[in-house]
């Protein structure tokens, strides 16, 4: 997928856990706000709407969520 793809999408994403030593990666739920002039860093929001900015090499997007939305009921 392409990093201009994700802007301002909710995304499935495996997310490398801190620490230079770790490979675990676990999977979360994000909003791509904002992608730096390099391109080499995004700026994100969790699920729990805090808001940090992410090295892209430190994530693998799975899926690009769609967007709930209730139907109306006849």
């Amino acid at each position: 997928m392409n990093l201009t793809e994700l802007l301002h999408k909710r995304v499935l994403v495996a997310e490398k856990e801190s620490g230079y030593s770790s490979s675990n990666k676990t999977v979360k739920e994000i909003k791509i706000l904002e992608i730096s002039p390099s391109g080499n860093w995004i700026k994100i929001m969790n699920d729990n709407g805090n808001k940090y900015w992410l090295h892209y090499a430190d994530i693998n997007p799975i899926e690009i969520l769609s967007s709930l939305e209730t139907k109306p009921i006849n």
